[in-house]
């Protein structure tokens, strides 16, 4: 009853406050905020009225659009005076101007769709500071983005439209609490964007960043909801916090908390801070504002998909809406106030956090070819990190730092090409994070992985170094070129199968109707060495005109070098016309969806196909899977429970000589079923004791792997392995498995994580632990991807295995 009279009050008062302007969200909506569920188009109906009505104190922009066209969204809210000068604003605070004097605040809403107040609450807030919270602005420019998942959200409201009942149904076991897959808490390809914020693969994700980044505020909220009979959570975090966090961020977190608790206290709302969400992951909308200098702040209301409109808690009591948005709009407001309050500490300690970057590594230097390092500029650039080239002034430079392979400090030399990342800029903190080699953990129950070291999941070689390697700044020119144009008079190309640029350029050729060869067993040739996987675009199996024209504008427009071919007698290996010398087929891949399955393992291979290797593949759902196998040559199953070997129309498909490539927890479904070839491992667990009840939950994770990194032995003979000549995996979990016969991907004998969290009881368990391969199963094969390579989208090494599985795999 409080909180329905404390929004009640709350409505009052606004109505009171608009002597001079007519405008309020209930004459605009037709209904009070928090008695409906709005939708995007809506929302950002509302936001422009907004601005009609209040032209001199908030600016609406449309950044872009979600896959789903809907539009996306910032808010700029200040005085009259502020709003004038926003560039002015943002140049003094990013060049940190002596007389910069305003606390920039962005608040973030809704990133999970189903998590719905958020967005509810974001037009209650922005009409509060225009009304009666105005004068918060006479310190602060606030930064609004009312929803940064609106495909997701449309997709819960229309889902609570549909399934939601008049009067309103407030059991939890009705239909309109209980979301249909795949629920509206992930974007459209299924990912959540809140562990995307570093990692940019999704389009809302990356307009965002650009965004965000042109900005870099003093303070970001992340508004989120929990399980419906949790109380409200606000800062401060929860240990374990990364080490790079500086006591200012940990001392506003508090500031910000008490604020908090003053409000809650006074209206008799529960909640807690300290506890469960930490400060470590860097893609979260917390840590990675924290690490780009921001008080980065997570908020946790009670509802999500489960609470509609109304719900009764397990305590009996009911979760409304409307209680949500209040509790959201509270925060939100005294957010802005105590920033206002801290303006001035705020901007110094800012600027302080740019000029101290004191870290054990001051630079890291990369290694690889060209298009093996291509990868990882891109994303740095998304994230406004600098980066230079070695150039022929320094080649050969020695040097002495800590090699990511090997695990110790080691001299080496600056070669021309390397690429040298200093921790001495804007974002060197950012920097420190992405690249540390090992992950320092104050606490380990954590919230999420543990390791996430850019060389390993890039696949790079690289060197941490303790002190500043100068190379030279480098400006991007366009387009490289290929490094060999192709010509008339070549009776075919070779093209070294080494990254996914080479996976788009075959996918590519393949599409516009050119034969490709693969040479499983690796040639030599004119002193060249070409090795197992090379590629091969022979003229003789391509009689068409433009053949040659082809090949180069397809070279050229993926950035592979291609290298011409006078003669298919091979100065070592076998010759061109040899049975190692196979076509590269072009298979019909299909995804199986639905219930079963995880929606985010789903949406990750999803999104590979259509946004990575922009290959077509259909996704399917359980009850259509036998009519589609006739069409399909390559299945994925995702993680989840589906019943694979039950189905016999499949297994059936699959001995016929289908590729079956299941993933993550999906191969457990396998284990241990006659002909599969795979197994649970017996392990040699540490031993476990009794523990009291208060210290259960930390014992459980001596039986976790809470995202570790590893390195793998790899059978490189394998077509799975073309293109690695090393790879490490992220471990997600400790089951351990084993396959009949070689796997292509291994643990090493006593294997220990190079970074990440083992749990003690696990650690012997992981001795030459399966995490990639094939079985053969009658004339067709299953793939095992035990550790999933698509994690998150980010584990860009893991891609290549992927791809691999499809073309060359059960050839």
């Amino acid at each position: 009853m409080k909180k329905v009279l404390f929004l009640t009050v709350l409505n009052l008062l606004t109505l009171q406050l608009v002597g001079q302007n007519n405008f309020t969200p209930q004459q605009f909506l037709g209904y009070n905020i928090g008695e409906q569920f709005t939708r995007q188009h809506r929302v950002v109906d509302y936001f422009f009225a907004l601005e009609k009505a209040f032209p001199n104190n908030i600016k609406v922009v449309k950044t872009g659009q979600t896959y789903e066209k809907r539009d996306l969204l910032l808010c700029y809210i200040g005085t009259p005076e502020n709003l004038k000068k926003l560039e002015e604003i943002r140049q003094k605070h990013l060049t940190q101007a002596s007389d910069e004097k305003l606390a920039i605040v962005w608040l973030s809403y809704n990133v999970h769709g189903n998590e719905s107040s958020g967005t509810e609450a974001a037009m209650q807030t922005a009409y509060r500071l225009l009304t009666d919270k105005i004068n918060y602005l006479d310190n602060t420019v606030v930064i609004m983005d009312p929803c940064l998942n609106p495909d997701g959200r449309d997709r819960y409201v229309n889902f609570y439209y549909q399934y939601g009942a008049n009067p309103i149904d407030m059991q939890r076991f009705s239909a309109s609490h209980n979301e249909t897959w795949p629920g509206g808490r992930p974007n459209h390809y299924l990912f959540d964007l809140n562990r995307d914020w570093a990692w940019m693969t999704q389009i809302e994700s990356s307009i965002r960043m650009q965004q965000y980044n042109l900005w870099l505020p003093h303070v970001h909220v992340d508004f989120h909801e929990q399980g419906i009979n949790e109380p409200y959570y606000f800062p401060p975090a929860a240990e374990p916090y990364h080490e790079v966090i500086t006591n200012w961020q940990r001392e506003f977190q508090q500031e910000i908390g008490k604020n908090h608790a003053g409000y809650f206290d006074k209206a008799g709302w529960l909640y807690f801070s300290k506890e469960i969400f930490d400060l470590l992951y860097p893609s979260y909308g917390d840590t990675y504002p924290t690490y780009s200098g921001s008080i980065g702040m997570t908020y946790e209301q009670g509802g999500s998909g489960r609470a509609g409109l109304a719900v009764i808690t397990q305590v009996g009591d009911t979760l409304r809406l409307a209680d949500r948005v209040a509790h959201h709009v509270t925060t939100g407001l005294s957010t802005v106030e105590t920033s206002a309050r801290n303006a001035d500490k705020l901007v110094a300690e800012y600027q302080k956090f740019r000029k101290q970057k004191d870290f054990k590594y001051d630079s890291y230097v990369i290694k690889g070819s060209n298009n093996q390092i291509e990868p990882l500029l891109v994303l740095l650039g998304k994230n406004n990190i600098d980066w230079q080239m070695v150039s022929t002034s320094t080649q050969a430079v020695p040097a002495k730092g800590f090699h990511f392979k090997t695990g110790v400090q080691e001299a080496f030399k600056l070669e021309i090409g390397d690429i040298v990342v200093s921790t001495q800029q804007e974002k060197g903190t950012l920097v420190s994070v992405l690249f540390e080699p090992r992950t320092k953990l104050s606490d380990s129950l954590t919230y999420d992985i543990t390791a996430w070291s850019m060389p390993y999941a890039y696949g790079l070689d690289a060197y941490a170094v303790e002190g500043q390697l100068k190379a030279t700044p480098f400006a991007a020119t366009g387009e490289r070129k290929s490094d060999f144009l192709a010509v008339e008079g070549f009776m075919g190309y070779a093209v070294r199968w080494e990254t996914m640029q080479t996976a788009r350029f075959l996918n590519a050729v393949q599409q516009a109707g050119l034969k490709v060869y693969f040479h499983e067993k690796g040639f030599k040739l004119k002193g060249q060495t070409y090795a197992p996987g090379t590629l091969l675009l022979l003229a003789g199996e391509n009689q068409r005109p433009d053949f040659h024209k082809m090949v180069n504008d397809y070279a050229a427009r993926y950035q592979v070098d291609i290298k011409g071919l006078l003669t298919g007698m091979v100065d070592q290996g076998p010759d061109f016309g040899s049975s190692s010398v196979k076509m590269v087929p072009n298979p019909r891949v299909g995804i199986l969806a639905g219930d079963s399955f995880s929606s985010l393992n789903v949406g990750e291979i999803w999104h590979f196909f259509e946004q990575q290797l922009n290959k077509p593949a259909h996704l399917i759902f359980e009850d259509d899977l036998n009519a589609a196998l006739a069409s399909l040559d390559v299945l994925f199953v995702p993680e989840g429970g589906f019943d694979i070997a039950g189905n016999a129309a499949l297994t059936k498909w699959v001995r016929e000589g289908g590729t079956l490539i299941v993933t993550g927890g999906a191969v457990d479904a396998l284990a241990d079923q006659e002909g599969f070839g795979i197994k649970r491992k017996e392990g040699s667990a540490g031993p476990s004791t009794p523990v009291s009840y208060g210290n259960q939950e930390r014992d459980q994770i001596s039986d976790n792997i809470i995202g570790a990194i590893y390195p793998c032995v790899l059978d490189n003979s394998n077509p799975m392995a073309f293109g690695y000549n090393h790879y490490y995996t992220l471990r997600q979990g400790a089951s351990v498995y084993e396959m009949e016969g070689q796997p292509v991907f291994e643990l090493e004998k006593n294997a220990t994580a190079v970074n990440g969290f083992v749990g003690a009881r696990v650690q012997k368990q992981q001795s030459e632990a399966d995490i990639a391969g094939t079985v053969q199963y009658g004339r067709g094969t299953v793939v095992y991807l035990i550790d999933n390579p698509l994690f998150r989208g980010f584990w860009e090494s893991g891609k290549l295995m992927v791809v691999n599985s499809i073309y060359f795999v059960n050839q």
